[in-house]
């Protein structure tokens, strides 16, 4: 378990921006070299974007805990890598929050309950303004100590049901279950599957999906659904993918967050021939050249507008990325997530008048529709996604593997899981 501050570049001037998973700050320039982000399929945002006019906060620093999981069998750095990235440009272009730079204490995870409550503590007894949520698996062990000490916990992944429905919890989006519920009910209705091959981590992340999942695509009209875990440190896949050949399934859904470009090689390697689906992980530039054509047609429900696309915030984001995150970074869902959660907490932060409470900041995110950076609007009302009162947005694009790359055929065409996800314990 280690303990990693990121600063401000504003309160504390340049400081160098050591290698990921030791140390970090918000602001330096050493981490930004030209070499962009490692899983961007554009870099011309990182060398002709424009941040425009400068707008340092100089006040005193607001701090954020966040536990993100960067040891252990799964591992997630770029969700703190891109919160890193975000903290940077809005502390440097934004005037941070109100004129206070944001500032993240942070604890590394290994994904264990154990570790989890440690950090949780730890972060606890620095006395954070809030707790910033990014790619903690232990979550069910970490969010109850937050409720305990009062503090809000904004965004991140979800990737359990508590930090779902936790009260003081607040999400932008579901990555774990809404985007599979959605693109289990586009596969039935859309694709027209009838039998389906779900290879899921056989951990508590992983099999949390199930009870949702399953009910969810023989809601929407698949007839059959085969479970089949895989460890998270098993070294081959190909009996699992043997098992999704043998199952005659019409499409094999690829749940696995680290690892998944081995899935898809080895459902190639036996010659699987149905269609794919897996989730947002999967579309990384590095996991594609993985799976070695495994992964050509494959579809994948995404929280976000394409991060290689054209709109102005897709430059940001990978101007960002490559200039305050760490070289090597994976532009992925999780990237991208933990630099949208800055993002949407600044705004709504800088709506509060004086030093913001828990209580003003679950008013501010429960009053009104709210912009979400990359992503669709959020209303904080417990309606979004049934039986997970703490999600504010459940709407999700359909992107496609074509040629290698990962596209987004329609921008606008959000899907959702409204009528068939069963809820969360449901």
């Amino acid at each position: 378990m280690k303990r990693l501050r990121t600063l401000s570049a504003a309160a504390l001037g340049v400081v160098a921006l050591t290698a990921a998973g030791c140390s970090s700050s918000g602001s330096s320039s050493s981490a930004s070299s030209s070499t962009p982000a490692a899983g961007s399929s554009s870099t011309a945002a990182a060398g002709t974007f424009s941040f425009g006019t400068a707008k340092k906060a100089t006040g005193t620093p607001y701090v954020f805990g966040m536990i993100n999981d960067e040891t252990g069998a799964v591992t997630f750095p770029e969700a703190r890598q891109g919160a890193i990235a975000a903290v940077d440009y809005v502390n440097n272009y934004l005037n941070g929050i109100n004129g206070h730079p944001i500032q993240i204490d942070s604890c590394v995870g290994d994904g264990t309950p154990a570790t989890a409550a440690r950090c949780a503590n730890q972060l606890v007894a620095d006395h954070p303004l809030a707790i910033l949520g990014a790619a903690d698996v232990g979550g069910p062990a970490s969010i109850p100590i937050y409720a305990h000490a009062n503090l809000a916990y904004l965004g991140g992944i979800p990737f359990t049901p508590v930090p779902e429905t936790a009260p003081n919890s607040i999400q932008f989006w579901s990555v774990s279950v809404g985007d599979n519920a959605a693109a289990a009910v586009y596969a039935a209705k859309q694709l027209g599957v009838k039998s389906v091959a779900i290879v899921y981590f056989s951990n508590a992340q992983g099999e949390s999906i199930l009870p949702q999942i399953t009910p969810t695509f023989k809601a929407a009209g698949v007839t059959t659904v085969k479970d089949i875990p895989l460890s998270p440190t098993s070294p081959d896949p190909s009996p699992q993918a043997a098992l999704v050949e043998g199952s005659g399934a019409q499409l094999a859904y690829v749940d696995i967050p680290n690892g998944c470009g081995n899935v898809l090689k080895s459902l190639k390697s036996v010659g699987y021939s149905g269609k794919l689906m897996g989730i947002d992980p999967c579309s990384a530039p590095p996991v594609i050249a993985a799976a070695a054509g495994g992964a050509e047609g494959m579809y994948i429900a995404s929280p976000f507008q394409l991060q290689s696309g054209s709109s102005t915030q897709a430059q940001l984001f990978q101007a960002a990325m490559n200039k305050w995150a760490a070289p090597g970074t994976l532009i992925d869902s999780i990237s991208t997530a933990g630099f949208a959660t800055v993002m949407n907490v600044q705004q709504v932060l800088s709506t509060i008048s004086g030093t913001p409470t828990t209580s003003t900041i679950l008013a501010a995110f429960k009053s009104g529709t709210h912009s979400n950076f990359l992503s669709h609007p959020y209303t904080c009302n417990g309606q979004a996604l049934k039986g997970a009162p703490a999600i504010c947005n459940d709407y999700y694009l359909m992107d496609e593997i074509q040629n290698g790359k990962e596209t987004q055929p329609d921008p606008t065409d959000w899907v959702t899981s409204k009528g068939y996800f069963p809820g969360i314990g449901g």
